[in-house]
């Protein structure tokens, strides 16, 4: 570790001495706002004299499935401005059908044909915002964030867009109101991007280039976006949701009986100075959010299921991209849930979370719990913050505490506490990145092996890609306000928890081979290779975890794929795949295992209204053999239904006297667009590994904008014993004002 600290320090002068790719990029897609002196309608139409004065942003260039060249079908822009909007006047050169996913705001837009601003107000490539369209005037907004593999469309605010198609092209008609923008007055320099989804041609393009390799939303690719004279904040962003539910429901389980209850409560949205906002709940309701899809797990250890509910989702990755995929030290599905997932009831809250200035970021959360059952009340607090350093780079910290009330009473020594220091190191132009973190939890009692650090590096080319990352954990961290993989081992035969400590080193490898510009079928090749090594605090090995595969993509947008996984590992406890069969069968035992598997996966072209994903795989598993296969099919009537179908079945073979182990799930989807602001999803699952049969229906009409009614109805059935478990039928209906 301290070799690998060294490196990251003589890296350093790398994100310091580079040329600033950045400002060069800037220089060559530089675009003038202009001042427009009457109204502008939105209606797709162009008809104002500012669309005739506004210079045109062209060319567009290739982004995927290849880059550099100009492409095909060519976008072009045009930008104004008054004291209260920005606005955007964009037409698209289209043949052929259009590709709709769904009529849902914010759902599909990256499958469908379309156009997307990224917007960077504070022009730092550290956050930004994005606003999307499709041809059929789907709506999707959210924020854009470094490091994340997607926007996060959980950010919601009221904003304008009318579109028109036409035999030959496309327009549309932006109007952003200022006032949802956090930006620093003075700014005269945005920046700025536009991104178009080409669906016909299966390609997408941006306006300032991007390399193959980073994402369109790169707020690091961005070009200059100029004012006439530095927009002034526009007061009055406060937005008050009251929502009123009632809910009926009967828990079977427990013998409740049919009980109805209302429910009020209130969510407010502050904007504070030119960079915060303040967001606030009292009494929140999650009952309108879809049901978890229950995975088919085949490790020995929990799955990190997604957070859904809507206040813990926006600008959530100032707390919970703390740490690395197995081990995040704020996970806030802890909030508001107990540990078999039941929803505990949540008082209210707060969240202060944007920009100092145009280098940090800062977060501040605390929510308080109402105890209920065994569960007492509990008070969660959580501060982060993000610098940013030598361009592009930043570091960061935070803290995060949980606190126990009984009876109204702080209960002193039942805390826990977690706080670290993270720093990442980017060079100018994104391709080499490098970081190092410390973590630490505290508990009563607890004074050694409870930290745990990693330290690594990357590249990230147009053909080759590295990753390296080490970590060394201790066996006495505790992350109650996150999520921790594998200290905790359950031994099923003892019925107890071992906790263990380990190290671990994950290698990834990627080279990408670009077929000819002349090539009828093939965009590219890639080989890539996962090396995951766990060793045990005394030097031995716990667990090697491998897959090196080959995937062909190609100019119709199918993919195909083979891999091989060969493992090794030495478990220390006894452990099994179902809950069903450990009373007639038993666990199987601790000791080493060494096994080969197989896998190969096909996805269709997803552009047509038929697509397929099929996979299948064999080989070794422990001590037997394993075979599984996963079929995805979905239709879509576009625009006004998706019809979607997926299923796997595994089957764990096991010399006696140990079980076989059969896992089948089974989960249809239906969704249906009376239009764009009345939606209707139904969504089953079947899992025979979870003992779980349910049914999640919900209609959604968006009376007025951010405004809804719900009407939400879900059953849950055991599958082994068939019967059910509780039923729930909830009315709930909220008002942006």
């Amino acid at each position: 570790m301290r070799l690998l600290y060294a490196l990251l320090l003589l890296c350093c002068p790398l994100c310091l001495s580079a040329q600033s790719t950045r400002q060069i990029h800037q220089d060559s897609f530089s675009l003038d706002l202009v001042r427009s002196t009457g109204p502008i309608v939105l209606d797709g139409d162009f008809s104002e004299p500012v669309w005739q004065t506004a210079p045109p942003c062209s060319p567009f260039w290739l982004k995927w499935p290849r880059d550099g060249g100009l492409a095909p079908a060519q976008t072009e822009v045009r930008v104004a401005c008054d004291d209260k909007n920005l606005y955007l006047a964009v037409r698209c050169q289209h043949s052929g059908k259009y590709v709709i996913q769904s009529l849902k705001r914010d759902v599909g837009y990256w499958d469908s044909d379309g156009f997307a601003l990224i917007l960077d107000p504070s022009n730092a490539a550290n956050n930004g915002y994005f606003f999307g369209v499709s041809p059929a005037g789907v709506q999707t907004e959210g924020l854009v964030t470094p490091g994340a593999d997607d926007i996060d469309v959980n950010w919601d605010n009221t904003w304008s867009v009318e579109t028109k198609t036409f035999s030959d092209h496309w327009t549309a008609e932006f109007a952003i109101p200022l006032r949802i923008l956090r930006f620093k007055e003075g700014q005269s320099i945005w920046g700025v991007n536009f991104i178009r989804n080409d669906l016909v041609n299966g390609l997408y393009s941006t306006w300032a280039r991007v390399p193959f390799q980073f994402d369109g939303t790169d707020v690091g690719w961005t070009g200059a976006l100029h004012w006439p004279e530095a927009p002034r904040r526009v007061k009055g962003n406060i937005n008050l949701i009251p929502y009123a539910t009632a809910a009926l429901a009967n828990n079977y389980e427990e013998k409740t009986g049919w009980d109805l209850k209302p429910g009020a409560g209130l969510d407010a949205k502050i904007g504070i100075g030119s960079g915060l906002n303040l967001d606030v709940t009292l009494n929140p309701d999650f009952s309108q959010i879809e049901i978890d899809e229950q995975p088919v797990n085949l490790s020995r250890f929990d799955v990190m299921l997604p957070e859904k509910r809507t206040f813990f989702l926006e600008n959530a990755d100032l707390f919970a991209n703390f740490g690395i995929p197995p081990v995040r030290p704020f996970f806030s599905r802890r909030i508001g849930l107990n540990d078999d997932g039941a929803p505990v009831p949540i008082l209210g809250g707060l969240r202060l979370t944007g920009n100092l200035g145009s280098d940090t970021r800062i977060g501040i959360l605390n929510m308080q719990t109402r105890a209920k059952d065994d569960n007492p009340a509990r008070n969660y607090t959580a501060m982060a913050v993000r610098h940013r350093v030598f361009g592009r780079s930043t570091i960061g910290g935070y803290f995060f505490d949980r606190e126990e009330f009984q009876g109204g009473e702080w209960q002193r020594g039942r805390f826990s506490r977690n706080a670290g220091v993270e720093g990442s190191f980017t060079s100018t132009d994104g391709k080499w990145n490098g970081w190092a973190t410390y973590h630490h939890s505290f508990k009563p009692d607890i004074r050694q092996q409870n930290g745990w650090g990693n330290a690594g590096f990357a590249y990230d080319g147009r053909r080759f890609s590295f990753l390296l990352d080490l970590l060394p954990m201790g066996k006495n961290y505790y992350a109650e306000t996150g999520f921790e993989q594998r200290i905790e081992n359950y031994d099923v035969q003892r019925d107890t928890t071992l906790r263990i400590g380990y190290n671990f080193v994950y290698n990834e490898m990627k080279y990408r081979f670009f077929a000819p510009e002349t090539a009828q079928r093939l965009n590219y090749t890639e080989i890539g290779a996962e090396l995951f090594q766990v060793i045990n605090p005394d030097g031995s090995l716990n667990e090697s975890s491998n897959n090196i595969g080959v995937t062909w993509n190609f100019r119709n947008t199918s993919e195909f794929s083979v891999s091989v996984a060969p493992n090794w590992a030495h478990v220390p406890v006894s452990f099994k795949f179902d809950d069903h069969t450990i009373s007639v069968c038993p666990a199987l035992p601790a000791g080493h295992y060494q096994y080969l598997s197989a896998n190969a996966e096909w996805n269709s072209d997803y552009r047509q209204a038929f697509k397929m994903s099929v996979s299948a795989g064999a080989g070794g598993f422990y001590s037997g053999r394993q075979y599984s296969a996963r079929l995805e099919l979905s239709y879509r009537f576009q625009p006004v239904v998706n019809i979607r179908l997926a299923a796997e079945f595994n089957r764990l073979e096991f010399p006696a006297p140990y079980c076989d182990v059969p896992i089948f799930n089974l989960t249809p989807r239906v969704e249906v667009f009376f239009a764009k602001n009345l939606w209707w999803t139904t969504f089953i699952q079947y899992n025979t590994q979870a003992d779980n049969f349910n049914l999640n229906s919900r209609l959604q009409w968006r009376f007025r904008p951010m405004s809804d009614l719900f009407l939400v109805y879900t059953d849950n059935y055991a599958v082994q014993f068939w019967g059910p478990k509780n039923r729930s039928l909830v009315v709930k209906a909220n008002y942006w004002w």
